[in-house]
């Protein structure tokens, strides 16, 4: 432009401006009006973009009141509204967008307003508002920009209100509407409701829009459902078709990581099976026993099952240490293992590095919160629920018993299982109606003992026992039972304090005969003891000894143990011990792995050779039954996999990860355990 040009455009804008001008008032003080107009507003928004909104929202103000006819009006009224937002005051904010909306209709600023309404009732989180709102907008009164803004507000509602379907519907439209630049950012919501459509519901659209857009998105998406689905094949066949057809999507980077990540993580190498056992250090003993177990597994399943190609066992030491059992995982799977049995010791770290790399773990271990690492991580081992469990709803459901006393050791493991059995007992209906705890280094346990039976307090010679009124009853009560008892029900949440309802439950000492002891009060149908059997051998005499006969005793699978015999010997009779495995079952599935055990290693198997026997077999089994070649296919095998038949009782596993087992059950007859068939 040349420079006469440029001088003679100035001058007829400054005839225009004169000539509209009040001629009362010079040129040069109209120009000063409109410079200071401008000087105020943009103080205003300087305010504004500083988040200074009280700063702000004066100036805004004064700017209304000054220049009430300025060319900022609309603007101004917007800004205002907008600082009621920013402040969170959402119902002065819409009062001021509907004045702007309904004052100045055709101001740029009232368009915005339509859309920050919209907006207010999604931060109050009040999405049927902000969808019925949106309802009564006239698209004619919006231009594109800002009807694809109220779309993705719209489709956000939908999502928050769990409608994905009504979802993808907005977000469809907004995609429509949007330039190459908004895209990726519709495109985004629009996996996130895609993600909730199966990957066939996926395919349909796939099939309406016919290549058009948005159609390298949903194939994405389908790609991802069909690997959450252990689809691993398929996904991988998605994300290969997606990186071809579309190429220069924003997303084919990632598809191509997934191709690599899914190729590299979730397929294993022939059936191969990978094991971490403490075979040194401090666990080595249990360690050596499993392996003997998974060992005649991986050999039977190549025999009986006719895998092809054969299981290949790979084996690493855990040493007994947490970050050696954590790097043997990470081998195993690199080396690419189907799934991996162990470890038995070594906390979470392993276990966590399992979940990370997506292989499955069947961990042989009692501690807490093992399944909590991640799906990919199970648990078959015998823990103090499942043994509490058996007990009690045996005792409860077969035996009938209703009122049960607890003598534990206190200690950790004592004091684990005397919370389980508690719940348990309440849980069924019954009563714990007595508890002691003892010493776990104390040899004589008459004190526990007539504690629970009434025989620790004298009696007063003047009580009468026979038939007392309520009075007397509460009184004899008291006499012959410890404050800790009176207060026993009232430790445990939910439960009232310590109150017999009938007459013929209240703890009444029998009246002793002329020249006999006291009798004890045993108003319970059987006592559990969950201690070792050094020292539940040494508590049932003690227990006959004081005249308690004829009630059940409840033990653990500790009790499972010739010592126990010879300790406590004929003593022990009416009991109820749980177990994983037992050696002399009839069970022909029992007999068959005993006999095979035996002539291999020329010893019989136990509990840990038994259960990681189960383990190795579960594994295989699904490998045999089911054309697998990825892990994720394996694990989702697992979680459906029906009761599983095994040597430690009928097996399956929860979607928790968790062993749901049946368990053995055992009593002692002419000094020897059998099995107790319910």
């Amino acid at each position: 432009m040349n420079k006469k040009y440029s001088i003679g455009i100035c001058l007829c804008l400054l005839v225009l401006i004169t000539a509209c001008a009040p001629k009362d008032r010079p040129f040069r003080d109209i120009f000063k009006d409109r410079q200071q107009e401008q000087i105020l507003f943009e103080k205003a928004e300087q305010q504004y973009g500083q988040s200074a909104y009280s700063e702000a929202a004066e100036l805004y103000s004064r700017y209304l009141e000054e220049h009430p006819d300025g060319d900022r009006v609309a603007d101004a009224r917007f800004k205002l509204a907008m600082i009621q937002m920013h402040t969170r005051d959402y119902g002065r904010a819409r009062e001021l967008f509907r004045e702007l909306i309904r004052e100045m209709p055709d101001s740029d600023a009232a368009g915005r307003a339509q859309v920050a309404v919209m907006r207010s009732y999604m931060e109050q989180a009040d999405f049927q508002e902000a969808l019925e709102y949106r309802r009564q907008l006239s698209e004619d009164r919006l231009d594109a920009r800002r009807q694809l803004r109220v779309d993705l507000l719209a489709g956000d509602a939908w999502m928050a209100l769990g409608r994905f379907d009504r979802a993808y519907e907005m977000f469809l439209s907004a995609f429509d509407r949007a330039d190459k630049p908004q895209e990726p950012k519709v495109g985004k919501r629009l996996l996130a409701a895609a993600f909730h459509m199966t990957p066939e519901r996926i395919q349909a659209e796939l099939d309406r829009l016919a290549g058009k857009p948005p159609s390298g998105y949903l194939m994405y998406q389908q790609a991802v459902r069909l690997a959450a689905e252990a689809r691993i094949g398929d996904s991988l066949t998605v994300f290969q078709k997606f990186a071809d057809q579309f190429p220069d999507h924003p997303l084919v980077g990632e598809a191509r990581q997934e191709i690599e990540r899914i190729s590299a993580q979730a397929f294993f190498k022939g059936n191969r099976l990978g094991c971490v056992l403490p075979l040194s250090g401090r666990y080595e003993v249990f360690g050596q026993r499993a392996l003997k177990g998974v060992e005649l597994a991986v050999y039977q399943a190549g025999s009986h099952m006719g895998l092809s190609p054969p299981v290949q066992l790979l084996v690493r030491d855990s040493g007994s240490d947490p970050q050696t059992a954590k790097k043997a995982v990470q081998e195993l799977a690199d080396q690419g293992v189907a799934a991996i049995i162990g470890p038995m010791t070594g906390g979470s770290a392993p276990l966590a590095e399992a979940q990370e790399k997506g292989v499955p773990i069947i961990a042989l271990s009692q501690k807490t919160g093992v399944t909590e690492t991640g799906a990919y991580v199970f648990r078959n081992f015998l823990t103090p629920k499942m043994q509490v469990d058996a007990v009690v709803s045996y005792a409860a459901q077969q035996l009938g018993c209703r009122r049960f006393a607890v003598l534990y050791p206190d200690e950790a493991y004592g004091q684990t299982f005397f919370h389980q059995f508690w719940d348990q007992v309440l849980a069924r209906g019954g009563r714990i109606v007595g508890a002691e705890s003892y010493d776990p280094d104390q040899t004589d346990f008459a004190e526990p003992i007539k504690k629970l039976v009434g025989l620790y307090y004298d009696l007063p010679e003047d009580l009468k026992p026979l038939e007392p009124d309520l009075a007397e009853s509460e009184s004899l009560i008291r006499t012959v039972m410890p404050e800790s008892l009176l207060h026993l029900e009232t430790q445990r949440a939910g439960i009232s304090s310590f109150a017999p309802e009938t007459a013929g439950e209240r703890r009444v000492r029998p009246e002793p005969e002329a020249d006999d002891k006291p009798k004890p009060i045993v108003d319970f149908d059987a006592v559990f003891i969950p201690d070792s059997p050094e020292k539940a051998g040494l508590i049932i005499p003690q227990l006959r000894y004081h005249d308690i006969n004829e009630v059940y005793l409840l033990g653990t699978n500790l009790w499972h143990s010739p010592r126990m015999i010879q300790i406590a010997g004929r003593q022990l009779r009416r009991a109820v011990i749980p177990e994983g495995f037992f050696a002399n079952s009839q069970n022909p599935v029992v007999k068959a792995f005993v006999s095979d055990f035996e002539e291999i290693y020329d010893e019989s198997p136990g509990f840990i050779e038994a259960v990681a026997y189960d383990s190795a077999m579960m594994i295989c089994s699904r490998l045999a039954e089911k054309e697998l070649a990825n892990r994720p296919a394996l694990q989702k095998a697992l979680v459906e996999m029906p009761a599983y038949e095994g040597v430690t009782g009928k097996t399956r596993f929860l979607s928790s990860g968790e062993a749901e087992k049946r368990l053995y059950l055992l009593d002692v007859i002419d000094s020897r355990f059998v099995q107790i068939v319910p």
